[in-house]
């Protein structure tokens, strides 16, 4: 099994479908008729034997692509299912498989932007191409790099396997096992974080999440640490438009319960869908919400408050710098 992941997740309701938390909850039906269908797959043609399971229509049902491994591996045959129905899609050419094992996930103006990369088994540059799923059929368009890197990037998780035959043919309880993962694997939970956290190098008293493998902290116990550093930022709730304000050098200005400790219990988690301003600018920052209060990760809130984050991942600390 495979994970693709990015560190962060988009600040828009429909984020929820990335992890298979989708308000269309993907109907049970799925599961069964993919197994069917990929042991027809795989039996067809051995020498595809490789799967990739990616949401790119964020509808709560992955599509299933069917892959061979190697610098000239393509990709056999993809479907999804619509409609209760299982439906073929049309798969590019242009790209060899693997592609599909390294998609990164970015967001512009609340569109979600897929990116898929072939990493060459013999030189150094990587080839990017855009994927777009239409329903029916896949594309794929080289773009470079630069055409994305501007754009926040969102936490995603596809999975992959390259092991579900036994004595040459496809094995049914290992293909099940491997389909029934799938939403285990895109369940959105939080847990304690470890991280310690300081401000220009003196320990402070905040308490976290880790969030797919990242560190989430209250926006608002940030503000209340770096209160009265270069680095201050005030945070606000804008009843208006029903927003969260960030305003950079300003006094931060308590509401009580900040720095508080009380993390523990059953967690309430979400993806926060509650818009973020960075003063009067829109931004595409996002959010968990837990336990009824929003989780920003840390370099987010560096990003927009302007100071620096430094990390030791040995140490698992976290240096937040405004001198």
């Amino acid at each position: 099994m495979k994970k693709k992941l990015v560190s962060l997740i988009a600040a828009t309701a429909a984020a929820a479908s990335v992890f298979g938390t989708s308000a269309y909850a993907a109907n049970e039906n799925w599961r069964d008729a993919f197994v069917t269908r990929l042991m027809k797959t795989i039996s067809q043609d051995p020498t595809y034997t490789d799967v990739v399971l990616t949401d790119l229509d964020q509808n709560g049902i992955p599509e299933a692509f069917v892959i061979r491994k190697g610098t000239y591996g393509g990709i056999g045959a993809g479907f999804t299912m619509t409609d209760n129905v299982i439906t073929d899609i049309q798969v590019p050419s242009n790209i060899i498989g693997e592609c599909l094992e390294n998609i990164n996930v970015y967001i512009k103006n609340d569109t979600y932007i897929y990116v898929g990369q072939e990493v060459p088994r013999y030189g150094s540059y990587i080839a990017y191409y855009k994927l777009v799923f239409d329903g029916a059929k896949l594309t794929a368009t080289r773009i470079n790099k630069t055409d994305v890197s501007p754009y926040t990037t969102v936490t995603y998780v596809d999975k992959y396997s390259n092991n579900l035959l036994e004595n040459g043919y496809p094995n049914r309880t290992k293909i099940l096992d491997f389909i029934s993962r799938y939403d285990v694997v895109n369940s959105l939970s939080a847990t304690l974080s470890n991280a310690t956290v300081l401000v220009n190098g003196e320990q402070v008293d905040v308490s976290g999440y880790t969030v797919n493998d990242s560190n989430y902290f209250k926006v608002r116990d940030i503000a209340m640490v770096v209160n009265g550093t270069a680095g201050k930022f005030n945070v606000e709730w804008d009843s208006s438009n029903n927003s969260i304000v960030i305003r950079p050098g300003e006094d931060y200005v308590p509401v009580g319960g900040e720095l508080s400790g009380d993390i523990s219990g059953t967690l309430d988690v979400a993806e926060n869908s509650t818009p973020i301003y960075v003063n009067d600018k829109r931004t595409a920052i996002t959010a968990y919400n837990i336990n009824g209060s929003a989780y920003f990760k840390i370099r987010d809130i560096a990003d927009a408050a302007g100071f620096e984050i430094e990390w030791d991942g040995g140490s698992q600390t976290i240096n937040i710098v405004t001198e």
